[in-house]
């Protein structure tokens, strides 16, 4: 059987359209934007370029774009960059409980300086309480962040609802949304949605890594936290990735124009795999929303009396890749957070498996996955002591 890569959250491979694109940028315009230089102009007006593409990927006509190292640096920039000069005993933070390490992991530290954080509870499928948001509101409320589309169980939040929420009951508080594993599936407008950063990363859609960016609606609207030579922007100094940075742009229009057809896509392998799961396989607990609610390239189950650990070393001697819990937590052998949140107990959240999908997955591969998974599962239970 050949290769089967179902981790797709964890990284994209680049796609052999970006990397022809990038191509150019790595051999021959590999110049940075210097003035009074007809090549350092040349790139000054490419990062510009792709600058305007991504503001138009999200329907934002003006603003301004800040490349990162990825999404992790993207939403640390934000938060840091709104916190650095703040009263932290007034200010006060919301979150969720299940939000991306790269929120939950900044907002725990402003929270152990001073700040109160709000970490919002949520329901089983993993959505936001309302009222928990409507009450955590006040005048000394700085910023809201929000993972678009849950990284481990694939819940889609309702995020036209929530901004609601938040800017009737205080119109300065700060929207920030991490759309990293939601652009590939779900439009983002933010001419329409009220959002003031937005995050994402570019080996999540078929680009490289090490490279992100913020997407904000109004320029000089966070602070600089780190200092040194200014290039592009006086928030990212140092030399620009020049090569990343047109990769992320192409990247990006790629998944809007073939959004459609990746969701067509996706869908049809997370129905086939979940029918055959829930068929042929007991004892088992869906993760997140059901068909048709949750992110269309998620699929998050556990498995009672096993380990997911232990599934995902036997899938992995066949040749399938998939991950256990959280990507960003599965070297460790603690209970996943965002399963702990939405009501599995210690064993059921240790015996899960996340499967998420793309564009170089096909059906056949589904079905070879699930005849490897069946028995695998069946063997794991005859051999536990977990009952």
């Amino acid at each position: 059987m050949s290769f089967i890569y179902f981790d797709n959250y964890r990284t994209t491979p680049i796609s052999d359209h970006i990397k022809n694109k990038m191509k150019e940028y790595v051999e021959n315009n590999y110049f940075l934007p210097v003035s009074f230089t007809s090549r350092g102009t040349q790139a000054a007006e490419n990062i510009e370029n792709a600058k305007e593409r991504i503001m138009n990927s999200f329907s934002l006509e003006n603003g301004d774009v800040i490349f990162t190292m990825g999404g992790t640096h993207a939403n640390n920039l934000v938060i840091n960059g709104l916190m650095r000069d703040a009263d932290l005993s007034n200010t006060e933070m919301i979150t969720s409980v299940i939000d991306h390490p790269s929120i939950v992991n900044v907002y725990e530290h402003y929270k152990k300086k001073g700040a109160k954080v709000h970490f919002l509870k949520v329901d089983e499928a993993g959505y936001i309480d309302e009222e928990l948001l409507k009450n955590s509101i006040n005048e000394n409320t700085l910023l809201f962040s929000i993972t678009l589309v849950n990284h481990t169980i694939g819940t889609i939040q309702k995020i036209d609802r929530l901004i609601e929420i938040v800017k009737t009951h205080n119109k300065k508080i700060k929207v920030l949304v991490d759309v990293c594993t939601a652009a590939n599936s779900l439009k983002i407008d933010m001419n329409k949605l009220d959002i003031d950063f937005l995050t994402f990363s570019g080996h999540k859609i078929y680009g490289p890594r090490g490279i992100g960016a913020v997407v904000m609606k109004n320029k000089n609207s966070i602070k600089p936290t780190i200092f040194g030579t200014v290039t592009t922007s006086p928030l990212t100094p140092g030399a620009d990735n020049v090569p990343g940075i047109m990769a992320l742009a192409d990247a990006l229009e790629d998944a809007v124009q073939k959004r459609e057809d990746y969701i067509k896509h996706t869908s049809a392998l997370q129905k086939r795999l979940m029918d055959a799961i829930e068929k042929n396989i007991p004892d088992i607990l869906l993760n997140g929303p059901e068909f048709g609610e949750r992110a269309s390239d998620n699929v998050n189950y556990s498995f009672r009396f096993i380990e997911g650990e232990s599934i995902m070393m036997f899938l992995d001697f066949e040749d399938i890749v998939v991950a256990t819990g959280s990507a960003c937590a599965s070297s460790d052998l603690k209970v996943n957070y965002i399963l702990s949140a939405i009501g599995r107990d210690h064993e059921m959240s240790h015996g899960s498996i996340r499967i998420t999908f793309g564009w170089d997955n096909t059906l056949e591969q589904v079905d070879s996955f699930c005849e490897e998974l069946i028995p695998i599962v069946q063997r794991l239970r005859s051999q536990s002591t977990i009952r």
